[in-house]
């Protein structure tokens, strides 16, 4: 089944995160998500903040681009309180403004030490593992019932917090043996693994999905948010067309998921 990301549920604080989006200003919320998309003042800010703000400006616009955590960045885009979230999936919310098309394609995939005779093989495999897996994220229907089931059992199932970036959490979790493997998006995986040096010795033991599209989505709550998603999808394709996109994803080391080879 297609990864996805997120349960919503409304924070106290959203609404002082979300703020309304002002003419000219388009505001972004997300949870740090690196390739796509890292932290509000991190440099790379990861490659969909990087063509949203290219297309913005073409268009006019600026950009306001912050980090919340992933559950409630959805409820603020559905809400109106907030114009687009990034690193999204239909099934995360199917009732927002897509694009037409994605802005990249992901799988997850479990992650451990090279070494590990163990590898992921249907539900059944897991009993044999300390699965680490990070708060207010969902994996597919079998995967959540598994976890949910399970997550009061540190022998199986640990969750990590996912202020700053979780995959960093998930992989200190490894390396400490606290867990012994982790479920993470295969593009986040690597990103993360390669930046930490240590992308030699551990590796993907497993698929758990197959690939999926990855979307910016925009909010329904008012005409704004069909126009916003409209504008991406067209400033998207005319990026492509002029190298600029290919340009952006070379300081990530991805391919263009729309000419890569199936």
């Amino acid at each position: 089944m297609a990864s996805e990301r997120g349960r919503v549920w409304l924070c106290g604080w959203l609404l002082a995160m979300a703020l309304p989006a002002v003419a000219d200003v388009i505001t972004i919320r997300a949870d740090e998500w690196l390739p796509y998309n890292g932290g509000s003042k991190m440099k790379p800010p990861g490659y969909m903040i990087e063509m949203a703000d290219a297309i913005a400006k073409k268009n006019g616009h600026t950009l306001d681009y912050r980090n919340m955590p992933w559950e409630n960045a959805v409820v603020a885009v559905r809400e109106g309180l907030t114009d687009c979230a990034v690193g999204a999936y239909k099934a995360d919310a199917p009732d927002l403004m897509f694009p037409s098309k994605g802005w990249g394609k992901s799988a997850n995939a479990f992650y451990g030490y090279k070494d590990s005779a163990w590898r992921f093989d249907g539900m059944e495999s897991l009993a044999k593992v300390r699965v680490g897996i990070a708060e207010g994220y969902s994996y597919g229907d079998d995967l959540d019932a598994y976890f949910e089931a399970n997550k009061a059992d540190p022998t199986k199932v640990i969750v990590v917090p996912v202020i700053g970036r979780a995959i960093v959490r998930l992989i200190a979790r490894v390396v400490s043996r606290k867990v012994d493997v982790f479920l993470e998006d295969t593009n986040v995986a690597t990103y993360g693994l390669k930046s930490a040096g240590i992308d030699d010795r551990i590796v993907s033991l497993g698929l758990a999905g197959q690939l999926d599209d990855v979307f910016i989505a925009c909010t329904p709550k008012t005409p704004r948010g069909r126009e916003l998603a409209d504008m991406f999808d067209k400033g998207a394709e005319e990026m492509r067309k002029s190298g600029e996109l290919a340009k952006i994803l070379a300081n990530y080391s991805l391919p263009d998921w729309d000419q890569a080879a199936p």
